[in-house]
């Protein structure tokens, strides 16, 4: 597959790596909508300003994108892939946004791409008459990364070992591949389907699940900013068992699947972290062990908000809760429910996240989350129906 152009959506941290990091490796031409309030604006200034957009850290490159707008029909057509590195949330609006300007057998891709994203962008591009246009999805971000100066540097923590890929059509899935491998300068294993990818969500196993060892026994008295916690290196053993138990349920679901589609690719959430970064991880002799020496994870504090000058609270409203719930272990949690298989701890977790986001995700239906009987999905044979179809 020739790319002579691609557009990323978002202006975010791995939008911000992405943009050099694709522009370097492809040397193709790189747009970027922001359709965000005054965003493009205001990126387009600092990078202009900067000389490009650049990497620090691990990866060190720095590249000029071609054009930053806020209108799709500037950036959108031409170009061969789109990715959306953009919240969950974001996903269907924008997809309407740029569904109009694709070209036919153009690729529109999440990264990451949460729970249920195929359902949200089919319906979507189905809707619109955009069928003609492919989807693929990326299991992560592939790197760590945190925007040291907005639209000038980005701060590449670690980059993962392999990520994994799903297309639709599946038969496409080589060819997407190796373009994003040359792209990302990593290796990417390709996965049978987009099921494997949303049970594979690791952000809605370690997010959550290290926020309710955080802050499940919080009682209400403030921070300090020198007792801010580390998000991942000051996992303590209870937390630990946490995301073992949500890892656990997860392999109960991949179990009860397995006989009528293959989620092999669903692992255990140590193995992937093994698989991930095994560069980085100093001590992987157990799963909080391989949370705390992993120096990808280094520096990286708890989300806050500041209530008063020098007093902090937890945000419950970041995307760890905010994101990973709805746009994950609600999924999950659904689909568990049409495979009629219990998954306590993400009972457990689901329902203190709905207590600090004010949002009820406990049900199938909930309207927030991207559950498949959220899209007329509303049995176990329908899903692995729309899953496997070309």
């Amino acid at each position: 597959m020739q790319i002579r152009k691609i557009t990323i959506c978002g202006g975010g941290n791995g939008a911000h790596a992405l943009a050099p990091i694709a522009a370097e490796n492809l040397g193709c031409e790189v747009d970027i909508y922001a359709p965000f309030g005054d965003e493009a604006e205001r990126l387009s200034a600092a990078i202009t300003a900067h000389g490009g957009l650049e990497t620090a850290g691990v990866v060190q490159v720095k590249a000029q994108p071609h054009l930053v707008s806020a209108d799709p029909a500037a950036v959108i057509p031409g170009s061969d892939m789109v990715f959306l590195v953009l919240p969950a949330f974001a996903h269907e609006s924008t997809l309407r946004q740029i569904a109009p300007y694709l070209d036919p057998g153009a690729w529109v891709g999440a990264m990451p791409t949460r729970g249920g994203f195929d359902y949200a962008a089919a319906s979507v591009l189905a809707e619109l008459g955009r069928e003609d246009v492919g989807l693929f999805g990326l299991q992560t971000l592939p790197w760590a990364c945190r925007i040291s100066s907005y639209g000038q540097v980005v701060e590449v923590l670690g980059v993962k070992q392999i990520v994994d890929i799903a297309a639709k059509p599946s038969s496409q899935i080589e060819a997407i591949v190796g373009v994003l491998e040359r792209m990302l300068g990593l290796s990417l294993g390709a996965v049978s389907n987009f099921l494997s990818l949303t049970l594979a969500n690791t952000g809605q196993l370690i997010h959550p699940g290290i926020m309710y060892g955080h802050f499940a026994r919080w009682e209400g008295t403030p921070y300090s900013a020198g007792e801010i916690p580390f998000f991942y290196h000051s996992l303590d053993a209870a937390g630990a068992r946490t995301l073992a138990g949500l890892s656990d349920d997860i392999q109960t679901i991949r179990a009860a699947l397995q006989p009528f589609i293959d989620v092999s690719a669903v692992h255990p959430l140590q193995t992937w972290l093994r698989r991930s970064y095994s560069g980085a991880i100093a001590d992987d002799s157990s799963l909080r062990s391989s949370f705390v020496s992993n120096r990808a994870y280094t520096g990286i504090k708890a989300p806050m908000r500041e209530i008063a000058p020098g007093e902090f609270v937890p945000d419950f409203h970041a995307r760890y809760l905010s994101e990973d719930v709805p746009f994950g272990l609600a999924v999950s949690r659904a689909i568990a429910e049409l495979a009629d298989v219990a998954t306590p701890v993400m009972a457990e977790v689901i329902a203190w996240a709905n207590d600090k986001i004010g949002a009820d995700l406990a049900s199938a239906d909930a309207a927030t989350a991207r559950t498949p009987q959220n899209y007329g999905l509303r049995d176990l044979e329908q899903v692995l129906d729309f899953t496997t179809e070309a």
